[in-house]
C-alpha cells in the first residue's frame, strides 16, 4: 500500500494537505486531508484549528491517519501556536468515533441541539446603545454580515445558506449599535411557531455586560409578535460562553448532532 499527494490543488486545498491511499494494484482506497484555520475569538487558548477528514476503506484508514497526524504536526510547528486537531463525525456513526478514539482522539467536544422557550422580552436597547435590524439591502451588506458571523463560528456559513435563511418566514437579523458600530448581533430564522437561533455574538471589548441576553429579549419580542414561542440552537460542548447562554435560557438538551473528537497539540 502506498500514499501520495495529488499533483495539484484538490477541491481548493493545497496538495501537501491532501493524501491518497492506493493498494499494490494502484487502486485508490481512500482520501484524507487537513484544513487549517484560526479561531481566536471562540478559543483564545487554542487559536489554531486543524480539521481532518478521512474517507477511506478500513484497510487504508490507519495509513492515512498517520500521514494526517504528521502533516498536522508540521502545520502546528510552522504556526508556532497551540492547536487543536479534530474531526467531525455524525452523531449516529459510532464505528468511526471508536476508530478515532483508538487513534488517541478524545471525545471531549460535540455539536449539540438544544431547545428553549423564547423569553418574554421587550424591544429596547441598554443605555448608550441603539438597536435596529442589520443592514441587508445590498450584496456588500450580505458579505459583511457573513464576515461578522463567520468570525465567531467554527463552521463557516456560505452565501447560499444566508439566502435560504432569508427566504424563511421568521428571518431576523438584529443588532445593538454603539456610536454607529455593531456591538452585539443575533440571527434567527424559521417557520410556523418555531425558530432557530443561528448566530449570536458580542464584540470582545463589550463582553460580560449581558448584551447577548438583552438582545435575545429584544429579538424574542419581535418573534413572539409573529407567533413564535420555541427556538432551537446548536451548542458546542467546549464553548464556555455558548453553554453559559443556554443555561441562562433554561435550554433543554435534545440530541447530539455531531461528535467533534480531537487532540490538543500544545508542543
Amino acid at each position: 500500500m502506498i500514499i501520495q499527494h495529488p499533483v495539484s490543488d484538490y477541491q481548493g486545498m493545497p496538495p501537501e494537505n491532501v493524501f491518497f491511499a492506493y493498494n499494490d494494484q494502484k487502486i485508490q482506497l481512500g482520501t484524507g486531508y487537513v484544513v487549517q484555520f484560526t479561531q481566536g475569538e471562540l478559543y483564545p487558548d487554542q487559536p489554531l484549528h486543524i480539521f481532518t477528514q478521512i474517507d477511506s476503506q478500513p484497510s487504508a484508514r490507519c495509513l492515512l491517519f498517520g500521514a494526517l497526524i504528521a502533516r498536522a504536526g508540521v502545520i502546528r510547528t510552522m504556526a508556532k501556536q497551540p492547536a487543536r486537531l479534530y474531526t467531525q463525525i455524525d452523531g449516529k456513526n459510532i464505528e468511526t468515533l471508536r476508530f478515532f478514539e483508538q487513534m488517541g482522539f478524545k471525545n471531549d467536544d460535540s455539536e449539540d441541539l438544544y431547545g428553549f422557550q423564547l423569553p418574554y422580552g421587550r424591544a429596547a436597547a441598554p443605555v448608550g446603545f441603539e438597536y435596529w435590524q442589520s443592514p441587508l439591502g445590498s450584496p456588500e451588506d450580505e458579505l459583511q454580515l457573513l464576515a461578522r458571523i463567520n468570525r465567531y463560528r467554527i463552521q463557516p456559513v456560505s452565501r447560499d445558506y444566508l439566502t435560504l435563511w432569508r427566504q424563511q418566514e421568521h428571518f431576523l437579523a438584529l443588532a445593538y449599535y454603539r456610536q454607529g458600530q455593531i456591538a452585539c448581533e443575533c440571527i434567527f430564522t424559521g417557520i410556523g411557531r418555531s425558530a432557530t437561533l443561528l448566530s449570536i455574538y458580542t464584540v470582545p471589548e463589550l463582553r460580560r455586560q449581558h448584551l447577548a441576553s438583552q438582545l435575545l429579549d429584544a429579538a424574542s419580542y419581535h418573534l413572539r409578535e409573529q407567533g413564535v414561542t420555541t427556538a432551537y440552537t446548536h451548542i458546542f460542548r467546549r464553548n464556555t460562553p455558548q453553554n453559559a447562554l443556554i443555561r441562562h435560557l433554561n435550554g433543554q438538551f435534545l440530541r447530539q448532532v455531531n461528535y467533534l473528537p480531537g487532540i490538543n497539540m500544545i508542543r
